[in-house]
């Protein structure tokens, strides 16, 4: 076939998706991590089933149109970031093809894949090869070269492919983790997966788009408040505001205040403290604070109420669905707002308690779509807006809604869980926009986080021998300890990442731990570390029995 008109390329892409919706659980069981969230091949399919959306509403045959249709469709339906370069993929191709109207030849296709692979280069800050850039870029170097000497599309879409297989087996002598762990790149076979669709859909039967439905998790079980523990709701009222006056004692007022709640934070200079506490005595805290200083911006919640409030008014699920909770009843534009992106009831309530306006539920696994965060944005009744990802794989499409949206974002990128608490106790309303965005990222360092999980597949990491269902712990993304019950791993992790100028260790339980066994974990931690402040909460993620966090 010597050229592609606007039906063929249509079908190829069709192909190209349904291919990859076939593959995505092999895709996706090449995480590098043996741990149960390999998500790679889910993403990609996801933000190319968007993407087709798109295409089907174009009833034009020109071949610029459907690109640009594409391009359109991936940029807002991408999810994670092998789903934003994959959106970045498709932008460069459209690029490369927007002046083609009838049919492409082999040399546009071969310039359009040269751009598709220029435009991801750029669309990430650090290139790493061996990934599904380099798998891109092979294509798309082989592809030039063939249309050099035969125009035909046929032709250089096979070369292309030819390529992108061989960069994909290479990917393991670019990158020594793929080595030791005995798997190719992710992203780069999943890349390959859309290259076969469109080799096969070329000359293949006519295909038909049939959606592939982002299929919403059953409602989540009602998981136990923020400050429960034996299913007795203690320190209902989230306390905070500021202190101002001379000396101020933070490391004093935190010492002070420790009996008369949970979830403190006190952080601030001796001029400057700010006090965060969930107290069923919120009176005898504010008359204290307030024999040191004059007290500004006080905030007292009821959560209780707030929990009631939100479980009554609203259906959810883990796809992205906005979550919004009544803590604007005032309905008054504000100057900031705050979007965090959060994988459980538990902890959504949790950053709702600190401030945060708008909610999206996501995370491992699931991860929201550029779209997703765009309308939770929009929803803020605020002039700008910073969004808290919470997960390194959510950055790149909350920075994608930079781009699309009227109004100022910042997005502060926070890798965990904990790192979106830490910035948020620093967020303040009155400062600016680029303020707020460089005292959060700043401070989100001050955290350890550490996660625990199960082992999916045998593997090796470093020098630990895991073996499938093994119960595994990370430190800030990396497996540190292994072992065969969650409560040992749970001990071995924090004794890791504990130190001299540790204080505060909390421990956010998932929906799969037992309130009994995290209460039993929070006084056995109480006991060994006297120095530091406990706290446990139900945080209800899936897939992981404890996210962790040492400040």
């Amino acid at each position: 076939m010597d050229v592609i008109t606007g039906n063929i390329l249509r079908n190829m892409l069709l192909y190209a998706g349904a291919i990859l919706n076939q593959e995505k659980d092999r895709v996706n069981s090449l995480n590098v991590f043996p741990v149960p969230d390999g998500d790679t091949g889910t993403n990609m399919s996801l933000t190319l089933n968007a993407a087709l959306k798109e295409v089907e509403k174009v009833e034009s045959t020109e071949v610029n149109r459907i690109t640009a249709a594409l391009a359109r469709g991936s940029l807002m339906g991408a999810r994670g970031n092998s789903g934003v370069i994959l959106s970045q993929f498709f932008r460069g191709f459209a690029d490369g093809l927007s002046e083609v109207v009838e049919a492409a030849t082999g040399r546009d296709l071969a310039r359009a894949f040269e751009k598709a692979s220029q435009t991801t280069y750029r669309a990430v800050m650090k290139p790493v090869e061996g990934t599904m850039l380099t798998v891109g870029r092979e294509a798309a170097t082989a592809a030039l070269a063939t249309a050099e000497e035969n125009e035909s599309a046929a032709v250089v879409l096979k070369a292309a492919f030819d390529a992108a297989s061989q960069a994909v087996l290479d990917s393991p002598k670019f990158l020594p983790v793929l080595k030791e762990a005995g798997v190719v790149d992710a992203g780069g076979q999943g890349l390959l997966c859309i290259f076969e669709g469109l080799l096969r859909g070329m000359d293949g039967e006519p295909a038909e788009y049939i959606s592939e439905p982002v299929e919403a998790a059953p409602e989540p079980a009602r998981q136990e408040g923020i400050t429960r523990i034996n299913g007795v709701l203690v320190n209902k009222y989230c306390t905070e505001f500021l202190v101002l006056g001379q000396s101020l004692d933070p490391d004093h007022i935190r010492d002070t205040l420790e009996e008369h709640g949970e979830s403190m934070l006190v952080v601030g200079d001796e001029r400057v403290v700010k006090v965060h506490i969930h107290t069923d005595h919120p009176g005898k805290v504010l008359e204290f604070c307030g024999s040191l200083g004059d007290l500004s911006d006080i905030k007292i919640d009821n959560m209780q109420l707030q929990n009631e409030a939100y479980t009554d008014a609203h259906n959810h699920d883990f796809f992205g669905n906005v979550v919004e909770f009544p803590k604007q009843s005032n309905g008054e534009r504000k100057d900031i707002g705050v979007v965090a992106v959060v994988p459980g009831k538990g902890l959504a309530e949790i950053f709702m308690s600190l401030g945060a306006d708008s909610v999206v539920l996501g995370g491992q696994t699931m991860n929201p779509s550029t779209e997703d965060l765009l309308k939770a944005v929009e929803s803020v009744n605020a002039d700008a807006v910073i969004i808290l990802p919470n997960n390194k794989n959510v950055i790149f499409s909350a920075n994608q809604v930079r781009e699309l949206c009227e109004k100022p974002v910042g997005v502060v990128a926070t890798r965990s869980v904990p790192q979106g608490i830490t910035a948020l106790m620093y967020f303040e309303p009155e400062a600016s926009l680029e303020e707020n965005l460089e005292a959060m990222d700043e401070h989100k360092r001050e955290v350890k986080t550490g996660e625990i999980t199960y082992a999916v597949r045998a593997t090796v990491a470093g020098d630990l021998q895991i073996d499938e269902k093994d119960i595994i712990g990370l430190t800030d993304g990396k497996i540190a300890v292994v072992g065969q019950s969650v409560a040992d791993v749970a001990h071995r992790l924090i004794e890791a990442m504990v130190d001299e100028d540790s204080s505060v260790i909390s421990l956010y339980y998932g929906e799969d731990q037992a309130a009994e066994e995290a209460a039993q974990l929070h006084q056995e931690l109480s006991e060994k570390y006297p120095h530091c402040e406990v706290e446990v909460h139900s945080g209800g993620q899936p897939l992981y029995y404890y996210i962790i966090s040492v400040e």
